[in-house]
């Protein structure tokens, strides 16, 4: 098996990556060591992020994806367009309303383009909260383990991961 037909066996849902629960089962289906994910992630995720992007695969390989597998990631992009898709939510407070967490999550995805140091994402993300529902937001960026303890308003705290980073939004209540 060449390393393209590997990479679309692994991705099933034609998202265009591989996320490292669709490598763990590949790993389970075929028998393949624990450290199978530990070294594809290794070697092929450039940006940390946990998922093995089509691009990164064949940059690292000196590939070129197959034009029928690239139309079917490109179909199923575009049905998944949407602000919240690849969005993994760790908490959420139950009254914030899906309007706001669109408005995190939009405002998460432009820091993430127009930065890559995770204090500037963080700094972005403050100051466009501050300025759009006032003050006083906190937002912690960390692409790894972080630990955290804060009081918020009701309906202002999001705890989510979305592109390469988990990003923790609250706001501050005013006493």
């Amino acid at each position: 098996m060449d390393f393209l037909t590997a990479y679309e066996a692994i991705d099933t849902d034609f998202s265009g990556e591989i996320t490292s629960e669709e490598l763990e089962a590949y790993c389970r289906k075929h028998n393949y060591e624990d450290k199978f994910v530990e070294k594809w992630l290794r070697l092929f995720d450039h940006d940390n992020s946990g998922t093995i992007t089509i691009e990164e695969f064949c940059e690292t390989l000196g590939l070129v994806p197959k034009q029928e597998y690239m139309e079917k990631v490109q179909i199923n992009r575009e049905k998944s367009s949407g602000v919240m898709d690849g969005v993994k939510i760790i908490t959420e407070d139950p009254d914030m309303t899906d309007e706001l967490k669109e408005e995190i999550v939009q405002l998460a995805r432009t820091a993430q383009e127009q930065f890559e140091n995770e204090r500037d994402i963080a700094r972005y993300m403050k100051s466009e909260l501050d300025a759009k529902f006032d003050r006083a937001w906190h937002v912690i960026v960390g692409r790894f383990q972080y630990g955290s303890f804060c009081t918020h308003e009701v309906g202002r705290l999001f705890h989510f991961y979305v592109v390469r980073n988990a990003i923790l939004v609250w706001k501050t209540p005013d006493y």
